[in-house]
């Protein structure tokens, strides 16, 4: 099975806060992070990754450097594909995330990346999820693809 590591947490507490950088978050089930407008219960968007990689792709598309909070993502990873995880689920440190769908960039990259930041990270700007058990999430925690057999008895 594929794995990777948690590389930064990053919550926005009001639309249109800049991202805070965190070292760990409490993340709550069928809801998101703790204090993050963007989480809430119901949503198939409670937490979102992104890639390194992918960010330093833009970042080489740019010819600049791209924070990594600045894609507005709130987990960012290193060492897993996770547009490949769609549809399955995702162990990341204490928590399980089912991964639902790509998360298309938006406008908002063209002001907190600059520029092209929409289009540099068009294809690799991440995926959204939803918790399926919430626990505390940490820098440098194993992100890892889960296999999970379901019965529906």
């Amino acid at each position: 099975m594929p794995t990777g590591t948690v590389v930064s947490i990053h919550r926005v507490r009001q639309n249109g806060d800049p991202a805070e950088s965190l070292q760990e978050i409490a993340v709550r089930e069928d809801f998101g992070l703790e204090g993050d407008y963007r989480s809430g219960p119901g949503k198939s968007r409670q937490l979102t990754l992104i890639g390194l990689e992918g960010l330093a792709a833009a970042a080489r598309v740019l010819g600049r450097p791209v924070p990594e909070g600045a894609s507005r993502r709130q987990i960012v990873v290193r060492g897993i594909d996770l547009r490949v995880l769609l549809g399955q689920k995702l162990q990341v440190g204490s928590i399980l995330v089912s991964v639902e769908h790509d998360c298309h960039p938006c406008g908002r990259m063209d002001e907190t990346i600059g520029p092209g930041g929409q289009a540099a990270l068009e294809g690799r700007s991440g995926v959204t999820c939803r918790v399926l058990s919430g626990g505390l999430l940490k820098v440098g925690d194993i992100v890892a693809a889960r296999a999970v057999t379901e019965r529906s008895d």
